[in-house]
């Protein structure tokens, strides 16, 4: 799975607009599934989740996603929201 993210994300370094460029697993240290919106914002900003991250963290939640049942499920409506970034 890590090696997906890396793969979309382009692997390492760089900077893709403000998302950063590999790594994006680092914001999800720590999370135990199933786990509320709540609960994997607060996991975004203490692993320091930059900002356009949390916003489509926010925007996934106001479309009415309130709980993750895994790091794909995660992933999958980060993607979603974050369109062309990634």
């Amino acid at each position: 799975m890590f090696d997906k993210i890396k793969e979309v994300l382009g692997g390492g370094g760089g900077d893709l607009g403000k998302v950063p460029l590999g790594g994006f697993e680092k914001y999800l240290e720590g999370v135990d599934y199933p786990i509320g919106v709540d609960d994997l914002m607060a996991a975004f900003k203490n692993n320091g989740a930059p900002a356009q991250v949390q916003g489509a963290l926010q925007s996934a939640s106001a479309e009415g996603k309130h709980s993750f049942s895994s790091q794909d499920d995660v992933v999958s409506s980060l993607k979603n929201h974050l369109g062309g970034m990634l």
